[in-house]
């Protein structure tokens, strides 16, 4: 066995209230998160406190003490999250 026996999270956690609004079908709303101490190349994962009707969602690190979360559409129809953006970065 190599390194540590068991998964352990060392990182920076951060958590917003969606502002985004409505996003329309075929397209994309962005929001900003300021996590403390994020840096460009760090690993990023986000999810969602509710349902995102199949809305895909992405975050990465865009600056220093910064990542942005990105949902796209492509369901068909509009849909408008409602709930709070959780985010984890990993130091890389």
């Amino acid at each position: 066995m190599f390194g540590r026996s068991r998964w352990e999270f060392r990182g920076l956690e951060a958590s917003a209230t969606y502002t985004g609004g409505a996003v329309s079908d075929g397209s994309f709303t962005a929001q900003d998160i300021t996590v403390s101490a994020a840096a460009l190349g760090d690993y990023v994962q986000a999810s969602f406190s509710a349902d995102i009707t199949d809305l895909q969602i992405d975050a990465q690190v865009t600056a220093t003490d910064t990542v942005t979360v990105v949902f796209y559409n492509q369901t068909g129809g509009g849909v408008t999250p409602v709930g709070t953006l959780y985010i984890k970065c990993e130091k890389r």
